[in-house]
């Protein structure tokens, strides 16, 4: 089976398609469910879920070197009311979850390659303030699902200079890699081995260090290293 990480990196990955849900059952309402933009002019249906059409931009998402959390900001079209009426029923939906998830058009239910497990995500924030409300949109301000009270920090242990994310797994009986449990993106096919020289690809295992990510996503590239390196060491 193709992975999302496949399909992004071929030559030609299709259209890209960006889903939202609109969680309001926590304020007495229910699930809305949209598309960014337009996909082949009409609603499109991902893990037997149709998502209707909607003009949506959705910014801010960068995550700081800071260690700050992105604050996207949200603006849903208003002109066919649908978003207005919801506002009019259970107010500003304050609290509510947003959800994006990001695939390509193949792997749609009726796309060349259907595949719902094949994303990118799930993004997760909730609803933070109602900033803007007019004839032509709705603009939320959101915060991050995790940046909530009472939550502690990191999620997971701060090591700084070696990845920890699962690598593909070489199967022997297929010759075939196996990305079922994987976290790493990496789906090429140049192999390394754990001394980062070239290999074969049933040799092919990480070294788990910077160097590791540079020669295989390229020095100039944004890395998806699964360590801190900006953690600096402080003595109390």
């Amino acid at each position: 089976m193709v992975t999302i990480h496949q399909t992004a990196q071929s030559l030609n990955p299709g259209e890209y398609v960006s889903l939202f849900r609109l969680d309001a059952t926590s304020v007495g309402g229910g699930m809305f469910y949209f598309v960014q933009g337009r996909v082949e002019g009409g609603a499109v249906t991902h893990d037997g879920i149709q998502y209707q059409p909607a003009d949506v931009e959705f910014e801010g998402f960068e995550i700081s070197g800071q260690g700050a959390l992105p604050t996207p900001v949200i603006r849903l079209a208003n002109s066919d009311g649908l978003i207005q009426s919801a506002i009019n029923t259970y107010g500003d939906l304050l609290g509510c979850e947003i959800r994006r998830i990001r695939t390509f058009r193949q792997h749609l239910d009726d796309g060349d390659d259907p595949d719902p497990s094949a994303i990118f995500g799930p993004d997760v924030f909730k609803i933070d303030r109602k900033a803007a409300e007019n004839a032509v949109y709705v603009e939320w301000e959101l915060s991050a699902a995790i940046d909530q009270e009472g939550k502690q920090l990191p999620g997971r242990q701060v090591i700084r200079d070696t990845c920890l994310f699962r690598y593909r797994a070489f199967n022997r009986n297929t010759g075939l890699f196996d990305y079922s449990r994987a976290i790493c993106p990496y789906a090429g096919h140049q192999y390394f081995d754990k001394q980062d020289q070239p290999t074969t690809a049933d040799k092919d295992q990480p070294s788990r260090s910077i160097t590791c990510c540079k020669v295989r996503f390229g020095e100039n590239n944004p890395l998806p290293f699964g360590g801190f390196p900006g953690v600096g060491r402080v003595r109390a």
